[in-house]
Formats: C-alpha cells, structure tokens, sequence
C-alpha cells in the first residue's frame, strides 16, 4: 500500500484517470494502473496502461498526487470512485 493512512490514499490496483494539462500529456478519459509510489514518499505515483492494452508491457509514467483527477477501487461491495484530496500531514 502506498499510503497506510487512511483509506483514501491511492493504493496499487487502483485505476487513474488524470487532470486534464497534466505532466505525460495524456488525456483525461485515458485510464492507468496505479503500480508503484515513486519516491517512497507517496508524493509521486507510477501508473502503468491496463492489462490487454497493446503497450502495457512498454509504458510506465510518475506522476504528482496532484494530477489525479479520480480514482476508482474494486472492493468486496462494488467498485468506489473519488476525487483525492491532499493529505493535510503532507508537506507541500
């Protein structure tokens, strides 16, 4: 788990779609994988591209907390979508 604070943390397994302007230029319907927190700080995720996509095995990006736009998380009752909001312990 990137972030053992609290639930809302992106957690790896999670889908991303990104704000529109972002740092990769990718678009804001596009989805990505969380994979991995880069640096270990939580500041940064590596997303990767959904498995059956064509270039999932040849594309990862890091990206800021801050360009998340949603996230979406499977659980044991359903799928749950959200907005993230900054960690108010974060340091900016």
């Amino acid at each position: 788990m990137i972030c053992d604070r609290h639930a809302d943390c992106p957690w790896p397994g999670d889908t991303v779609q990104l704000k529109a302007g972002n740092s990769i230029g990718a678009d804001d319907i596009a989805r990505f994988v969380i994979v991995e927190d880069f640096p270990r700080t939580g500041r940064h995720i590596v997303l990767n591209l959904p498995a059956g996509h064509a270039a999932h095995d040849d594309w990862a990006a890091a990206v800021p907390l801050e360009e998340i736009a949603t996230l979406t998380r499977l659980e044991s009752t359903g799928s749950r979508t959200w907005t993230p909001v900054p960690d108010p312990d974060e340091p900016q």
